[in-house]
């Protein structure tokens, strides 16, 4: 019955995640073709240049300001997206996740913004995670003092590692050097 609550409390927790996660901003198309003689096109990025005449320039989270587009705190212009549309990730918020769930992931699945390799940090995290609890009650049930020496080994190292992984997490929050899936800093 516990389990089963535990459980209940965990899909719950990844559905609010979930929707906290903002959506990627559509972004024009940031590179242009330039040929160059005797050799293949290549891709640069565009040049953008945010200036504003009204404060309708810098959509609904900024104001104009001597030509130029000051966003609202947490929004910011990200990636050759439209002025102050990037809605940044709370940095306590996800601080708070990583201390009390972190060991699970939470944080990583939080800071995605969608990208695989944050999802697939989070999963990694997950599983060493379990491994933690699933090789101890292994290790009690074999008759083998060899087997039950493994896999004692295996679960103190699996929780050491999550353990640090868990600790390096939240201080590279606090120290704000954990940025969002999208390579924006927290605020």
């Amino acid at each position: 019955m516990q389990l089963q609550i535990h459980i209940i409390i965990i899909i719950q927790l990844l559905f609010i995640v979930y929707e906290h996660v903002a959506p990627t901003p559509v972004l024009e198309n940031p590179f242009v073709s330039i040929k160059y003689p005797n050799k293949t096109s290549e891709l640069k990025p565009k040049f953008h240049l945010s200036i504003c005449i009204s404060d309708r320039d810098c959509q609904m989270h900024g104001w104009c300001k001597d030509g130029d587009c000051q966003c609202e705190k947490g929004w910011i212009t990200w990636c050759n997206s439209r002025p102050c549309s990037y809605k940044q990730t709370s940095k306590i918020l996800a601080f708070v996740l990583s201390f009390t769930f972190g060991y699970i992931g939470i944080d990583w699945f939080f800071l995605s913004q969608k990208d695989s390799l944050y999802i697939l940090c989070g999963v990694l995290k997950l599983l060493i995670s379990t491994g933690c609890c699933i090789w101890s009650p292994l290790a009690a049930r074999s008759k083998s003092k060899s087997a039950t020496t493994a896999a004692s080994c295996l679960s103190v190292s699996l929780t050491l590692i999550a353990f640090i992984w868990w600790f390096v997490d939240w201080i590279r929050i606090l120290l704000n050097s954990f940025p969002d899936g999208n390579g924006a800093s927290l605020v």
